[in-house]
């Protein structure tokens, strides 16, 4: 293929010369060497390879530029198990000086009995525009929310409410049914409503992918105080307690592998109680974080991976030669030594 001269000249570039087998001699240091490097090589491998199979989570943090004119899905599972259905709103405030009656979104009410039990379920809102007044007069019961307070009903709110994205507050109480309020009291013999709860959940965005961020993602605060319980001591049954969560909402993205994004909202919480003589009510005052985390997945490059192994092989070969050339040299010395006698 190439002539002569040509063949020469391209064995002068040869960086790897070969030694003729008769040679070269193997030694036991050099066996030594060659198996460690082996398995130190095999352990580098797997760990390298570990790291290349995993995937990383990074987190980045700026400048929230999508705020103002768009609604925040608020999710909520909450118990009042000594507030019956019939008597509980769900109002909504903003910064704006909107308040809401009946915020838009998809709730229902489950009607409980003392013992938990579900009694009936009703849709409370569904899409629709909030109401801004606060006459709910039309569909009010007075003798059904009569027996639920005598029968000591719960009620269990589910579902989502939309508000906007700034800062404000939802709340839980008997406002909208406030003219009714203290005839109820007198035939009931009661003097203030209980806003005891749990809240089985709360979270901020959509549902769905919420749940899918679970499952892919171990980072982020999205729903802190699911769990959380406060129950009225029986000592202050005729004393008003008013509950307040102080909520701080944080917009996250958080973006796979595939380059989908999902985003949803983190949120720290502190909380505290207070009497009132007021009507009772379970504040949840939110504030918007103007700074948005992005959370996204990364993994290794095929060609990093290659490089890496590269090096290791390369760099234990290296350092694996160097150290057989040093303990041969110095066994060849000490063996020369003894045979002329010069080892003491």
């Amino acid at each position: 293929m190439f002539g002569t001269g040509v063949t020469s000249k391209l064995k002068a570039l040869d960086v790897y010369r070969k030694l003729p087998q008769d040679l070269t001699e193997p030694t036991l240091s050099g066996a030594l060497v060659s198996i460690l490097s082996t398995i130190l090589m095999l352990l580098l491998f797997i760990s390298e390879l570990n790291t290349f199979l995993q995937v990383q989570v990074t987190s980045e943090m700026f400048i929230d530029v999508n705020r103002g004119g768009e609604k925040l899905q608020v999710n909520l599972d909450l118990v009042l198990p000594r507030l019956p259905c019939d008597i509980l709103s769900l109002d909504a405030q903003d910064i704006m000086g909107s308040h809401h009656v009946n915020v838009g979104g998809h709730l229902y009410k489950r009607r409980l009995d003392r013992d938990g039990k579900i009694i009936s379920e009703e849709i409370h809102t569904k899409g629709e525009e909030p109401d801004h007044s606060h006459d709910h007069t039309a569909n009010f019961d007075f003798n059904r929310a009569k027996t639920a307070i005598m029968e000591q009903q719960g009620c269990q709110l589910v579902g989502y409410i939309l508000v906007s994205r700034v800062p404000g507050n939802f709340h839980i109480s008997s406002h909208a049914f406030g003219n009714y309020m203290h005839q109820l009291w007198a035939e009931t013999g009661t003097r203030t409503i209980d806003v005891s709860h749990k809240i089985n959940h709360i979270s901020f965005g959509q549902d769905k992918d919420i749940t899918e961020i679970k499952k892919k993602f171990e980072r982020g605060v999205l729903n802190p105080i699911d769990g959380t319980e406060k129950i009225k001591p029986e000592n202050l049954r005729d004393v008003g307690v008013m509950h307040q969560y102080y909520i701080n909402v944080v917009p996250t993205t958080y973006e796979d592998l595939g380059g989908r994004e999902l985003y949803v909202h983190q949120f720290t919480v502190n909380s505290n109680e207070l009497n009132t003589a007021m009507l009772p009510a379970v504040y949840f005052r939110y504030d918007m974080s103007p700074i948005t985390v992005k959370f996204a997945q990364k993994r290794e490059s095929f060609f990093h991976f290659l490089v890496q192994i590269c090096a290791i092989i390369g760099g234990i070969f290296t350092v694996a030669g160097i150290i057989d050339s040093i303990i041969h040299k110095s066994v060849a010395t000490l063996l020369k030594k003894a045979q002329e006698g010069k080892l003491s």
